[in-house]
Parts: structure tokens; C-alpha cells; sequence
């Protein structure tokens, strides 16, 4: 496990600049999302889950086989290929993710050490596992996949997609081209500053009218356009009876404009209402840190973030799995993981799904 981790920070050192490597930590976490995100408690004859299996042909797993290749040629695959393909591809997508989480988080403050297990099994086939990932349409996708299948609740959801915080994405796989947080530099950082950015800036919708829907800051970009997705938005705002609209209607450009207003639209009169969905937007707001109500102003604790993500992250990836074991204090009779197959994981009680208010 701690070898992973100094692997993983060798090969992100080894990016060139800091968009390769928001890229390659960021595809890390997609990776392991995209595996686990499919997981379904209602269907017990294929449940999935974190099984290592993606459906690389289909549209939403686009990029993902830049990070993850058959030949070896990503770094990802080739550190694994050559040092720990006794192991699981499921447990080592986890533990190469919560590496990312550690190395990336402000003095390695999230360790997830504690909470990994491993025992995941590889399935050979996961057919349309992909139509189970959430789409980027509005909160009904994040409710379907993280509440009603995932068996997770509000709070859960909110945290997980904190993971935007890291990464970026790209007019090349996604479609949707820029980064969640201030900076490039800043897209390799796994803090708060997602949630921070949703309540800072005055969004504004962009690709209007297309699949590809979503939206960006209204002030200046410069060359790494700022972007959120209707799924990020709609934990905070009401996006869809409001719409278009902007999230803040009181900032001004350095000109004087008003950032609500662009090219395409007129917006300064139109500011986008709170969502009634009162767990999420609690918990976006915990996140960010704010201080005396002040969207401009935040604290400089990770802490409720940090906690509420272990839990949700935990939950996710061990979700279907009952036979998984705990790290052992040191080298010694433990067997590493079973050799894959297509058993499929035994899914264990859950309790129904918090309920949109």
C-alpha cells in the first residue's frame, strides 16, 4: 500500500506541467469512480460495483483510456504491470486513488490508510455498466446514482463530487473543456476550493441549448476556462426552474460590466434561486467553509470536508463486497488477493436512501 503511494507520487512528479498532471491525478479518481459508480443494491443478479471492469467503449469512460491502457503505456497501468498485478484491479484503482487524496491533500491530511480494505475481485465483463453512471443533466442523475442505487445519502453525494476539486475536463473526452477550481496548479490539489468556487463566482450558463449545456465564470477566464456541470450546480442553486440565470448578480468585471452579462446573454437581472433540497445545500456551504454568511469569505478548514469524504468514499468503494479485509500491521502470512474472477460480490442490507426534500 505505502509502496503505491510513493509509485503514484513519482509518476505525477513526472508529468510536464501542471495540466498533464491535473489529468493524470485527477483520471486516477474518475477511474476508480467510474468502477464503483456502477454499483447497483437493487439488482442482485449483477450488482457490480468496485469490480474492475469499465465499459471503455462508451462515451462516458471517454479519456479514461488515457490513464488506464492495454498496452502498458500509461503510467498507471505500467507501475501496476510491473509491480502489483497480484493484485486486484479494483483494489489497486482504490489504493492508487486514496494515494492521489493523500499526496495532494495540504500536508498529506487525508490519509485513507486507515479505512482501505482489499479482497475486491475483477470482473471480465460489466455490460452497460456505463448506463449506470450519473449524466451531467440536473440533481435527478446525482439522486438515481449516489442515493436510490448507491445507497448513499445527500451529504455523501455532496462530498464525493467534492473530488471535482482535482482534475479537469476536456473538450477531447467530455466535452466539457476547463477546470473546477482557480487554477491549473490549484486543479492538483485536493481541498475544499470546489465548494468555495461554486458560492465565489457568478456562473453563468454556456453551450446553451446543446448536450453539452453547462457552465462557466463570467469574468475572466484568461486560458483555463472555469466550468461547472448542472450535477455540481444543482446542489447549491435551482437551475431549472430559474433557468438561465445567473448564480450572482452583484459582481462586476474590472470594466465595470456585470459578469452575469456576456456575449450571448443578459443576466444581471436574473439571479438563480437556492435549491429546496436543504441536505446538500447545507453540506456545500459546511464545506466551503463560509464565514458569517459572506460568499466572499471563507475559513481555512478542510476538516468537515475532509471527514464527511472518508466516510462517503469508504462506503462506495467496499459497497456490494462483505468478505474484505483490513491492512496487516506488517508483512507476513497474508495472502494478497484472489486471483480474478467473475464471482460476483454479495450485496449486503442497506438502508433506504435519504429523500429529496
Amino acid at each position: 500500500y505505502d509502496a503505491i503511494s510513493l509509485d503514484i507520487e513519482a509518476a505525477s512528479a513526472a508529468q510536464p506541467n501542471n495540466v498533464a498532471r491535473s489529468h493524470f491525478l485527477g483520471g486516477i479518481l474518475r477511474l476508480a469512480a467510474h468502477d464503483f459508480m456502477d454499483f447497483d443494491r437493487n439488482n442482485s443478479v449483477s450488482p457490480m460495483g468496485a469490480d474492475g471492469c469499465i465499459d471503455w467503449d462508451h462515451p462516458a469512460n471517454s479519456g479514461l483510456e488515457t490513464i488506464w491502457c492495454d498496452d502498458g503505456s500509461c503510467p498507471l497501468t505500467e507501475i501496476y504491470q510491473e509491480k502489483y498485478s497480484f493484485m486486484s484491479r479494483a483494489d489497486y484503482w482504490v489504493a492508487a486513488s486514496n494515494a492521489v487524496i493523500k499526496l495532494r491533500s495540504p500536508n498529506n491530511e487525508l490519509d485513507l490508510k486507515s479505512t482501505f480494505k482489499w479482497g475486491r475481485v475483477d470482473a471480465d465483463q460489466c455490460p452497460d455498466a456505463a448506463l449506470r453512471l450519473p449524466g451531467d443533466t440536473d440533481c435527478g442523475e446525482v439522486q438515481d446514482v449516489f442515493l436510490n442505487r448507491l445507497g448513499l445519502t445527500w451529504t455523501d453525494a455532496v462530498a464525493l463530487l467534492g473530488a471535482h476539486t482535482v482534475g479537469r475536463g476536456s473538450s477531447d473526452f467530455s466535452g466539457h473543456d476547463g477546470i473546477w477550481v482557480d487554477t491549473n496548479q490549484e486543479a492538483t490539489i485536493f481541498d475544499k476550493r470546489y465548494y468555495e468556487e461554486v458560492l465565489r463566482r457568478a456562473w453563468v450558463p454556456r453551450n446553451e441549448g446543446t448536450a453539452l449545456q453547462d457552465w462557466t465564470w463570467g469574468g475572466g477566464n484568461n486560458g483555463s476556462p472555469r466550468f461547472m456541470l448542472n450535477t455540481d450546480m444543482c446542489l447549491l442553486f435551482d437551475v431549472e426552474t430559474t433557468f438561465p440565470c445567473c448564480t450572482r448578480t452583484d459582481l462586476t468585471r474590472n470594466d465595470g460590466s456585470n459578469q452575469c452579462d456576456t456575449n450571448n446573454s443578459v443576466l444581471r437581472g436574473t439571479e438563480c434561486g437556492r435549491t429546496t433540497n436543504e441536505e446538500a445545500a447545507t453540506a456545500m456551504v459546511q464545506f466551503a467553509g463560509q464565514q458569517d454568511d459572506n460568499p466572499n469569505r471563507f475559513n481555512n478548514d478542510n476538516g468537515p470536508f475532509f471527514t464527511a469524504f472518508s466516510a462517503a468514499w469508504e462506503a462506495a468503494t467496499t459497497n456490494g463486497w462483505d468478505n474484505l479485509q483490513e491492512l496487516a500491521l506488517s508483512c507476513g502470512t497474508v495472502s494478497p488477493t484472489p486471483a480474478p474472477s467473475t464471482q460476483l460480490p454479495t450485496l449486503p442490507p442497506t438502508p433506504g436512501p435519504t429523500q429529496v426534500p
